[in-house]
């Protein structure tokens, strides 16, 4: 896909497009892109965060409640609303209506393929409709958005995310079920769970020589023994300086 292409997309009137498959970091990174080459570009981008949002706060952080909420906050840009699947139908008929009235140019993604959604009823009378409606041209499907994010690639705009990728899905599980249960310690948890297995690998790379270890971390070496002994950590035999 050539640059000329992906301009192509929104040269036309800013039509809504509808982002499946590939990685959720994929699908947002395209959607940035096609807002950065439209008519739209100098005014907001928001990406509605659904999953990464309980359910009993979905509506209030979508349609704003004492503060605006997404819609509000895009108005004149672009929204992208992905895994919009994930809305209850009561949201998802709340959503359409507000289409008309609003001026924004929504993107909506989702893991699942729109055929495949479409067939399985996840989707409201007038989601279905909408999606139904949508040219096939503005259905980027897994294919696309690769060779979208390959062109950014590129040209160098990319950034560094293997990591990043690697642990999508899981933290993506981790955040969910633990958003419902509405956990409040959420970042000491994840921090925790990452930490002691990235300490003990390095660890055995430098056959327990915490030196060479906290060199490798970027911390000082007190700050590796004490993360150690908070950590409870088990220091390979070998070295230990």
């Amino acid at each position: 896909m050539t640059e000329a292409s992906v301009s192509g997309l929104v040269e036309q009137g800013c039509h809504p497009v509808f982002l499946y498959g590939a990685s959720r970091l994929d699908r947002q990174d395209v959607a940035r892109r096609l807002h950065g080459h439209s008519p739209r570009a100098q005014r907001p981008f928001v990406v509605a965060a659904l999953t990464a949002t309980p359910r009993a706060l979905r509506e209030a952080a979508l349609f704003g409640s004492a503060e605006a909420g997404w819609i509000q906050q895009a108005q004149g840009g672009t929204l992208l609303l992905d895994e919009i699947d994930c809305l209850c139908p009561t949201l998802q008929d709340r959503f359409v209506d507000c289409l008309a009235q609003t001026d924004l140019r929504v993107i909506a993604g989702s893991r699942h393929d729109p055929l495949l959604l479409l067939r399985q009823g996840g989707l409201a009378a007038g989601l279905h409709q909408w999606l139904s409606a949508l040219p096939s041209a503005q259905r980027m499907g897994p294919e696309r958005i690769s060779a979208v994010c390959r062109l950014a690639a590129g040209t160098g705009t990319a950034r560094p995310r293997g990591l990043e990728r690697a642990l999508e899905r899981p933290l993506s599980e981790y955040l969910e079920g633990d958003l419902e249960n509405g956990a409040g310690d959420l970042h000491a948890c994840v921090v925790g769970e990452v930490e002691r297995p990235l300490i003990t690998m390095v660890l055995r790379r430098t056959c327990g020589n915490q030196l060479r270890a906290a060199a490798i971390l970027g911390v000082n070496r007190n700050t590796l023994r004490k993360r150690i002994r908070e950590l409870d950590i088990t220091i390979p035999k070998g070295i230990d300086e």
